[in-house]
């Protein structure tokens, strides 16, 4: 049997680190070091619930910019929203209302 390779350069810096163990107080950090406010913000998801749960995500971002591609399989839609945001809270706000919708996951 073949060892299979593995790439030992794969750092872990997007996940965010800091002294609070609040996911979404380290989110707030990590978007404000990196992104720039107001402006257009890239909301990625993977949607392996059906097209009901995409109807549930619309409900959240209703007149956003949905771009939509499905995986080879079928077993999976990654999704990119863009949506004009004013600051790190309304990010972080969408993100929550999306937490609460099972079959999706968050990028």
């Amino acid at each position: 049997m073949e060892d299979k390779k593995i790439n030992k350069e794969i750092t872990f810096t997007d996940i965010p680190e800091g002294a609070s163990t609040d996911i979404y107080t380290n989110l707030k950090e990590k978007l404000e070091s990196v992104e720039k406010f107001p402006g257009i913000y890239h909301f990625k998801f993977i949607i392996t619930g059906g097209l009901e749960k995409i109807q549930e995500l619309r409900a959240v971002l209703p007149n956003d910019e949905f771009i939509e591609q499905a995986s080879k399989t079928g077993k999976y839609v990654s999704i990119t929203v863009k949506k004009q945001m004013q600051n790190a809270d309304e990010v972080i706000a969408i993100y929550k209302q999306v937490a609460t919708i099972s079959g999706i996951m968050v990028l």
